[in-house]
């Protein structure tokens, strides 16, 4: 671009939006939403996402154990598995998800061994649990459906372990 294109170019950007700017405006928005509609749950996503930031959480990386090919939902953009385990240089989780009615049970163990504040955040709730002295907690009679823990360390609570999202 020239020095001429330029000026011309920062005297449109500093002009006011007219009723033929919103109109296309408007026919754009239209095009996008129909052709590629913003997914669901992005919002949220984006929410905990700078929440997680924010904190400077630690974010556990993520383990299947068993059969990847049956774990994996297309239309989610979580995961099903029975058995997961999440690491982080500072501590490593696996939870055991068994259903039942629709419900599902969530037993869980950290190491290394000790009590800790563990909360599952699913559908805007939290519920909170500690673990004991031996690094085990579980959820009981939890909603089907995506969920992540948020798990505090009484040595470090200002420095949480994030999970990804997965489908209980």
């Amino acid at each position: 671009m020239t020095a001429a294109d330029d000026s011309v170019l920062a005297l449109v950007a500093s002009g006011a939006i007219d009723a033929s700017d919103e109109e296309i405006l408007r026919r754009l928005d239209a095009l996008v939403n129909a052709y590629d509609p913003m997914p669901d749950g992005l919002v949220e996503r984006i929410g905990i996402a700078l929440t997680v930031e924010a904190l400077q959480a630690e974010v556990a990386r993520l383990h299947l154990v068993g059969d990847l090919a049956s774990s994996v939902r297309a239309d989610e953009a979580s995961i099903e598995a029975d058995t997961i385990t999440f690491t982080t240089d500072v501590l490593t989780v696996m939870i055991s998800v068994h259903h039942d009615a629709g419900r599902a049970r969530v037993d869980g163990w950290a190491a290394p061994a000790g009590r800790l504040t563990v909360e599952l955040h699913q559908f805007g709730d939290v519920q909170v649990t500690q673990s004991d002295e031996d690094g085990r907690f579980s959820f009981e009679d939890v909603e089907r459906g995506p969920a992540r823990l948020v798990l505090r360390r009484p040595s470090d609570p200002t420095v949480p372990i994030v999970t990804p999202q997965v489908e209980l």
